[in-house]
C-alpha cells in the first residue's frame, strides 16, 4: 500500500490510500503487491488515476485532472514499468 502512495505521489502529487483488503472476500485478505494503473474518467473532461493489484482492488487514487494531464501521467506510470489494468476497478463507494 505504501509503495502504491509512494509511487503515484511521485508523479501526480496528493493522492490517498484506498483498500487494504480485497473486496468481495469473506475473509481478511490483503490487496495484492502488484502495481498496475488504471485511469478513471468522468464525463465532464476530468480524470483521476488510480494504482490497483491484479484483481482491480484500488490501493491508491490521484485527484482529478483534465484528461490530458492524467493521460501525461499515465504515460509516466507505464515508463516506471507499471501496466495497465483493463477491467472494473474495486473503489470503497
Amino acid at each position: 500500500m505504501k509503495v502504491s502512495v509512494e509511487t503515484l505521489q511521485a508523479i501526480a502529487g496528493p493522492c490517498y490510500p484506498m483498500l487494504f483488503l480485497k473486496t468481495g472476500l469473506a475473509d481478511w485478505t490483503p490487496v495484492g503487491d502488484e502495481q498496475l494503473f488504471s485511469t478513471l474518467r468522468r464525463g465532464d473532461g476530468t480524470a483521476a488515476l488510480v494504482i490497483c493489484d491484479a484483481d482491480g482492488n484500488s490501493k491508491a487514487v490521484s485527484a482529478w485532472f483534465s484528461e490530458a494531464t492524467a493521460s501525461g501521467y499515465a504515460a509516466e506510470l507505464r515508463t516506471r514499468g507499471l501496466v495497465e489494468y483493463i477491467g472494473v476497478v474495486k473503489l470503497p463507494l
